[in-house]
Formats: C-alpha cells, structure tokens, sequence
C-alpha cells in the first residue's frame, strides 16, 4: 500500500489519523502496538492480549467522504472478550477518532481490574467480619478515653501470617506485650502504629509489601473509628510512637534531620531516629513568658523524681539541669545541659518532650501537657532505667499525662508492677507454623512478687534460680526481701553462738503463759 494507489483525501485522512494514533499511544500507560495492515490501513494491539485489537482493513467513498471498515475487540463494555466477534463496522475519519479513544479507555479499566480474584471478592475477610462497631467495654464509665485502641486485625505484615487483638477495654491506659526476644513484640507495634497512622510518612512508604492487610478500630471522641492502613480513610492525627533507641535529640536548625528523622513513623522502624527538641520550645516559652514554660517543667519535675529543677540559663542561652541528691533529697547537684545528664533521665525526658510537642501540634488550643489525649506506642519500655524508676514509670506517665493511652513491650516483669488498675497484657508468641500470635492474659497484678510474674504465662520461666546453685535447692532463700533474710539471719548466728556457749535456755521459757 503507498499513497499512488489511494485516493488524495484517503491519504490525506490516513496521515491525520496516524498522528492521532501516535499520540494517543504515546499518551497512555498500557502496552500498545501499532503496524500497518499490507494490504490497507493499520493494526493497534495490546501487547499482553493480542486478542484485544482496533484495526482499519479498509474504505470506500460513499457521498463524497470516506468510510473506513473497522474491527474492534472488545465492542464496548457491555461485551466481553471472550464473546467479542471480529465484526466489521463503517466509520467516518471523526468516528475512528472517537472509537480509538472509548477503546483505550476500556483497555485501561480492564488492566486495572486485571488482578482481581472474583470469586474472592464474595468471601468476608475475617478482619473484615469483626472489626465492626462492638460495644464497648469498661470498669468505670468515667474513666473512659478520648482516644484508645480497641481492636487489630493484621495479616501478611512482616513475621504475621493473621493475628489479631479483640475489643481491648476502652478505660485502660497501659497495655503492654511481653514475650521473648525475636517473637515478634515490636512488629505488632509496628502494625498498631500503621492501622492508626497509615503506611505513609510523608514521601516515604514503611510498608511496601502490597499482600499486607491492617485494620484497627479505635475509640474517637465518643465513635469508634474503623481505618484501614492502606486507604488510610480515618488516620488518627494523636499519636506518637518511639522504638528503642530514644536518646537522640534533634540538632539546632537541621531541617532536613527534622523532616527525614523526626516522623511519627522513623523511630518505631529505624534506630536512628530523632526526638523533636523541646528545649528550643522551652527557650521561646521563657522569654515570651508564657506560662507553658513552668507546666511542662512542673511536668519534667513529676516524671523524674530525682530533678530537682529545669531552668533556663540567660548568660548561654541554654536550658539547665539540676539534679538533687537521692538520700538527703535537699542537697542539689551542678547544673548539667541535656547531653550531661544520665542516660535514663534523657530517655524520659526527650521522649516527653517529643510527646508534648507531637500531641501540641494537633491540639492547639492545649497548653497544659496533662490535657493533652492520645495514643503513644513504646518498644521496650524498661530500656535505660533502674528497677526502682521502671516500677515507677508507668504511675509517673499516667500522672502527667491521665488522659493518653500507652501501649508499650517490656522484657522485665518490673514494669508491670507498677501497672494502674485495668492494665491489660497481651503476650507476643511466635511458631513456624502460625507465625507471630497474639494472647491476652488474664492475671490478678496486684498481689503478685517479681518471682510470681516470672513464672507465670506472662513471662514462661522455668528456672528462676542462680546458675551458681548446686543440686541442694534447700539452700535457695524464700523470704520475700532481702531484709527479712538478713534478719533471718542473725537469729541462725545468735542461735549458734547460743549453743556453743553451752547455756541453759530460761526455764520461764518452757512455762504457759497466763490466760
């Protein structure tokens, strides 16, 4: 075929047609084709179905204008491929520039419907089944969160092949997961912050595995709240979380730190992140002497009990330190920066600081930290602090912040002493078969000792004794502290004294006492 053997005005028309089809073609996502016919006209086809075709086999001049003769595969969409016939149609040059558009169009719908499991789609996903609006559950009424988990539903997520968390009651300010190392703790964190917040943390996309499903259902000024990660429809804006390494304040004017390292995501999946610096708030609280400043530091004062005070430095323009002395309580210590204070002061403090900040910036109209509400996810909460400050923490938080949900995983049974009233512990457990499973526990805290806890299925231990220890288990010590031993103790001696001494005990010893 050459333009010799063709009409002027078919040529004409043909070359105009062509550059449509090269710029439409040009212009679309899918894999096209397009070559010409030997005979007459031209052949475009879909590269992944060679079936699926929009051709022009030939013409003819009726009134002075030409109609082409053209097959199209599929029709229309009230045709299915499968039952599409290679019928031949007449067309106008201005028709064939509509048809191509209308089957292009087709074709993009049925490649973005190309991955659907149909018979799937009429089958009730079990997340999909329970994650519903379910009554809620509570002690106390009035007690009741603003903000608060109620259930997860996670599939495909990392080591979890399906777990999910039901109905958690929506009074309970700590749930916290236990279970040993490389079970799995933190990626159901990861997958609680994920339901909340949604998979995206500004450009950046933490979970990018397409198989993966997450829902949660969370209690929301009064509704419960259904939001799935992905679509990410209902995001709760009130969160924070903070993976393990808390330490890391950020730098004096690094924005690109602050916008990389500092999202609500980076720190529960990344071990370098950065806490939001509230000391540079804290400067611009005193010096425009809002009453922020003494809130946030009265705040700082209950969260370690060991500071005596936070104060703002004029002479360095620096925030100052002062801690007091743990036996005398009155005695106070050199003022210290941030970067010179105890490791587990740090923690507790920047990870606050980050929290009121966070939190602040969704609630304006806040001012006092303990006002602010919310949901807060912590990886290994006991990391950084003595026994003594780990039991405390959890009563320390609630204090400060009475109106914000913590969930947190712990390896120490200390923490879970210090547990408020209505706690929940949900165990982390993990086989090759299930994958990662949670369980929640039910166990009485209030009269339980560390060893109690060790032993039980909160924590699984067989052994609870010192590897120094012999076969002669009468050896091992069962008073309850350590002070009862020692006076334990000192009776075995004085009675041991007492026999080599050769003593008679006091006949009024052995005598019955006078009713």
């Amino acid at each position: 075929m050459n333009a010799k053997s063709l009409p002027l005005l078919v040529a004409r028309e043909l070359k105009e047609i062509s550059e449509f089809l090269k710029k439409a073609i040009d212009g679309t996502n899918i894999n096209l084709s397009l070559q010409a016919r030997e005979d007459f006209g031209f052949i475009v086809s879909y590269k992944k179905n060679t079936d699926l075709k929009f051709s022009i086999v030939a013409f003819r001049i009726w009134n002075q204008q030409v109609l082409y003769s053209a097959s199209i595969v599929p029709q229309n969409e009230h045709t299915s491929i499968d039952n599409s016939k290679e019928e031949v149609v007449e067309m106008l040059q201005a028709d064939v520039f509509v048809e191509f558009s209308q089957w292009v169009d087709l074709l993009v719908n049925y490649e973005e419907l190309a991955h659907l499991n149909f018979p799937g789609l009429f089958q009730l996903e079990k997340d999909e089944m329970f994650l519903k609006d379910e009554p809620d559950t509570f002690s106390k009424e009035d007690k009741i969160l603003t903000f608060c988990l109620k259930s997860l539903s996670v599939s495909n997520f990392q080591g979890i092949k399906r777990a999910t968390i039901e109905n958690l009651p929506v009074d309970t300010n700590w749930v916290f997961l236990v279970g040993e190392n490389g079970f799995g703790k933190s990626t159901v964190l990861q997958s609680i912050l994920l339901g909340l917040h949604g998979s995206k943390d500004g450009s950046y996309d933490f979970d990018q595995n397409e198989g993966s499903r997450i829902k949660v259902e969370y209690k929301s000024d009064g509704d419960n709240v259904i939001n799935d990660f992905r679509s990410n429809p209902l995001p709760l804006s009130h969160v924070a979380a903070y993976g393990p390494v808390r330490l890391n304040m950020q730098g004096s004017s690094n924005v690109s730190e602050v916008s990389e390292k500092s999202g609500t995501l980076y720190s529960l999946f990344k071990t370098d992140g950065v806490l939001l610096n509230v000391e540079f708030e804290l400067i611009k609280w005193v010096l425009k002497k809002e009453k922020r400043f003494d809130l946030v530091k009265r705040a700082f004062l209950k969260l370690v009990p060991n500071l005596a005070d936070v104060r703002f430095n004029s002479s360095n323009d620096r925030i100052e330190y002062i801690e007091k002395d743990v036996f005398d309580g009155e005695e106070q210590y050199e003022p210290l920066p941030f970067e010179k204070i105890a490791s587990g002061f740090r923690s507790i403090l920047g990870m606050a600081g980050d929290m009121i900040i966070r939190l602040s910036n969704t609630q304006r109209e806040v001012v006092n930290p303990s006002d602010l509400k919310g949901i807060v996810i912590i990886d290994e909460l006991d990391l950084h602090w003595h026994p003594k400050l780990q039991k405390q923490i959890p009563e320390l938080f609630s204090e400060v912040f009475p109106n914000i949900q913590f969930i947190v995983s712990t390896h120490s049974p200390i923490p879970l002493l210090g547990a408020p009233k209505n706690s929940v512990i949900l165990k982390v457990s993990r086989t090759k078969e299930e994958g990662i499973t949670i369980q929640k526990v039910d166990i009485d805290l209030k009269t339980l000792t560390p060893n109690l806890l060790l032993t039980s299925g909160v924590f699984d231990m067989d052994d609870i004794f010192s590897s120094q220890l012999e076969d002669d288990l009468t050896e091992v010590r069962t008073e309850d502290t350590f002070e009862k031993m020692e006076e334990n103790d000192d009776v075995d001696k004085y009675l041991k004294e007492f026999e080599k001494s050769n003593e008679q005990f006091p006949d009024e010893l052995f005598e019955p006492k006078n009713k």
